[in-house]
């Protein structure tokens, strides 16, 4: 099983290494590659979740905690590698992109989600945060894909505000040792003989606003929704279902090693107010919103709030929920992203006062869209719900306030959300008569990425239930 393991490490770095050496004439042929390679990688990731399969060495780790960011990784890396052949396909077609950006495409994007394979199975904490950097450098690139201005200042703005967080990041290193805290190893964190207290609290303040930058915690956050309105779809999907939570992992694995150290809860109570803070401030923002991806961009700032609500109860039940909450946050956001691409694609506009009744001209597309919109939203039976309504409870249990601002927020941002593409069904005057595209929707590689995340969604659901004494 070993060797198993190491090539769905490396073997993205070869992809993205051999991606450099194909001409672009066959980057469409490489991308289908890709699709197989990442299949493989896929059903690898299925047996080591399946039979519990452990590693750990001098290098790497798979436990039960970061087997399942490795799963997500390569699960949806195949999805969305399924989806970006119509994707792309249609990209091309309309003269979006040319043949060189698809092989750019391939090489970054094998190279990043190594990267992050790297981060989710690193031992040491230091490797793992070199690891989560290189995801920078290679999204930059990505982030500029269609080589616009507005896709450069998009970019631009994300490395500012990463670069910002990295100074943090390099504090928070010179408090860690001057705190005499060396041990940066996230399995078995030793407790220090002598250990600035102090000193390490206010790291791990600089802990959460760097990850933060990463994690869209407030008030580093501002990047993500520009980011998203200007990347291709592949792209948003990677970014919002997988990077997110991984750097929320990162989060975890550093908050096991200073919680060894405190003794305390005081890296709870710091992550609660941060998450607490991030969802009054992406509500707010949610409801003004003008375009359906900037308001899926706040979407996932809002499923990372709740995400680190539950993981700071501090209750095992709690942690449990919120990871049920990642994992179904990663593939439904997977296709809410895909869904609304086809109606962009479709209406060529993202602003939601240019699109009326998209049922009458994209029927399956817009069938996709509202299921994936209402799992999204907590409603039964996604694995949403299940999480959410676990969460509910531990917080009762732990501080019934905390349940209360926990419901009414939750009500508030999914009400403005679903109230925000409410506006995409309904018939509207003064809007001109969409121009239909057969062709591109005859494709179903379109669809079935987007019903194979749906289906796993629900599969994940139906196991918890059953694997949970409720």
């Amino acid at each position: 099983m070993e060797i198993l393991f190491y090539i769905s490490i490396f073997l993205p770095l070869f992809l993205g290494i051999l991606a450099i050496f194909f001409s672009q004439n066959t980057a469409k042929k490489y991308l289908s590659f890709n699709v197989f390679c990442y299949f493989v990688l896929s059903v690898i990731a299925i047996y080591f979740l399946v039979t519990n399969q452990t590693f750990n060495n001098e290098l790497f780790v798979l436990d039960w905690l970061n087997i399942i960011f490795y799963s997500i990784i390569l699960i949806l890396s195949f999805i969305i590698w399924l989806y970006a052949i119509s994707y792309f396909a249609t990209e091309i077609e309309h003269k979006e992109i040319g043949r060189w950006r698809l092989k750019q495409y391939n090489i970054m994007i094998n190279l990043f989600i190594f990267s992050m394979l790297f981060v989710a199975l690193s031992k040491n904490l230091m490797v793992m945060w070199i690891a989560l950097e290189a995801t920078t450098i290679f999204t930059t690139f990505l982030i500029s894909f269609y080589n616009t201005k507005s896709s450069w200042e998009a970019a631009w703005k994300y490395v500012i505000l990463c670069w910002i967080g990295v100074t943090i990041w390099l504090l928070w290193l010179f408090l860690i040792i001057l705190s005499w805290v060396h041990n940066l190893d996230i399995v078995n964190p030793a407790k220090e003989a002598i250990v600035n207290t102090k000193l390490l609290e206010i790291a791990f303040v600089f802990i959460l606003i760097w990850f933060g930058t990463k994690v869209w915690f407030f008030p580093l956050n501002s990047w993500l929704p520009d980011a998203h309105w200007k990347w291709s779809t592949p792209i948003s999907a990677f970014m919002s279902s997988i990077l997110l939570p991984l750097a929320f992992y990162m989060i975890i694995r550093t908050q096991s090693i200073v919680d060894v150290q405190l003794q305390s809860s005081f890296t709870s109570n710091l992550m609660m107010f941060f998450s607490i803070i991030t969802i009054v401030y992406s509500g707010f923002v949610m409801l003004i919103q003008h375009h359906y991806k900037r308001t899926l961009a706040y979407s996932s700032s809002e499923n990372m709030w709740i995400i680190a609500f539950a993981w700071a109860l501090w209750t095992p039940v709690a942690q449990m929920f919120s990871i049920l909450h990642i994992i179904g946050h990663s593939f439904l956001k997977t296709a809410s992203f895909m869904s609304a691409w086809n109606i962009l694609l479709y209406t060529h506009t993202g602003q939601y006062d240019n699109i009326k009744n998209i049922t009458k001209y994209m029927k399956n597309s817009s069938i996709l869209l509202v299921i994936s919109l209402f799992m999204l939203v907590w409603l039964p039976p996604s694995p949403l719900f299940i999480s959410e309504i676990g969460i509910i409870m531990q917080a009762f249990i732990v501080n019934p306030w905390y349940a209360v601002i926990f419901i009414i927020w939750i009500v508030l941002a999914f009400t403005w959300l679903l109230y925000n593409f409410s506006s995409l069904f309904i018939d509207k005057e003064n809007v001109d008569d969409l121009k239909k595209i057969d062709k591109d929707f005859t494709i179903w590689f379109m669809h079935l990425p987007i019903i194979l995340s749906l289906i796993i969604a629900l599969l994940i659901s139906v196991v918890f239930v059953m694997s949970f004494n409720f």
